[in-house]
């Protein structure tokens, strides 16, 4: 090799060498843009957990209340249960009490039309004793002028 080429290629070599730190460099400026990407990514990631974890909390707190719900419904469905039972209860009762009641009411209602029939056949015999006794005070006083020929007292 003459010196000329060993120039050349120690120069190529010299060029090479500038262009691989140069490329190094630029792996470099990669490695630290990809190393702020994935610290930038890492930041993301955790704000992802934590509201992932926030999530989380509601859910549980979510599925929480649910199940208060759910008791507070059964409670309720029971409390429905008590209080239809006490309703039939209390219709039975009214039922019995109108029963009774209308029962009472049938007596009173007979004794007052029994009473007014009795007032009624009172008040007929009464007519007709009126009548009887008008006949024979009429009667009497027609006997007494016969009798005395003379004015009746009365």
């Amino acid at each position: 090799m003459t010196d000329k080429e060993r120039d050349e290629l120690l120069i190529n070599m010299a060029n090479d060498m500038k262009n691989l730190k140069n490329d190094m460099k630029n792996v470099k400026n990669d490695m630290k843009n990809v190393k702020n990407d994935m610290k930038e990514r890492d930041v993301i990631l955790q704000k992802l957990s934590d509201d992932m974890k926030e999530r989380d909390k509601l859910l549980i707190n979510m599925a929480n209340d649910m199940n208060k719900m759910k008791n507070d419904m059964n409670n309720m469905q029971n409390e429905m249960k008590d209080i239809k039972k006490e309703q039939r209860s209390l219709s039975r009762t009214v039922a019995k009490i109108e029963v009774e009641h209308g029962e009472k009411l049938q007596i009173l209602l007979d004794v007052v039309t029994g009473q007014e029939e009795k007032n009624k056949e009172f008040e007929r015999r009464f007519e007709e004793d009126e009548k009887i006794l008008d006949r024979h005070s009429d009667q009497i006083y027609y006997l007494q002028l016969k009798a005395n020929k003379r004015k009746p007292i009365l």
